[in-house]
């Protein structure tokens, strides 16, 4: 049965510009609706790597979060070498 295709919310998830420092997320999965919410105040290589890994965490429910975080650097770097945008 195939698997239905992920709805991608841009949304605000904090007060603040997501940067790894404060409590504002980058992005979020919804397990129970498979949406994915995504900050867009990031720049557009890390909205790339932002939904790479939360795409990860939706089709591999049981990787760590440090397999997720490392392949969705490497998976979204190599994208992004490759010229891949997103169109606007």
């Amino acid at each position: 049965m195939a698997k239905r295709k992920p709805k991608i919310v841009f949304d605000e998830l904090g007060d603040k510009r997501p940067n790894g420092k404060n409590k504002t997320s980058f992005g979020e999965l919804d397990t129970h609706t498979g949406e994915i919410y995504i900050d867009p105040r990031q720049s557009e290589s890390e909205l790339l790597d932002t939904l790479v890994h939360e795409l990860l965490h939706l089709n591999f429910k049981y990787m760590s979060e440090d397999r997720v975080h490392n392949s969705a650097s490497n998976i979204a770097s190599t994208l992004w070498r490759m010229g891949y945008r997103r169109k606007k």
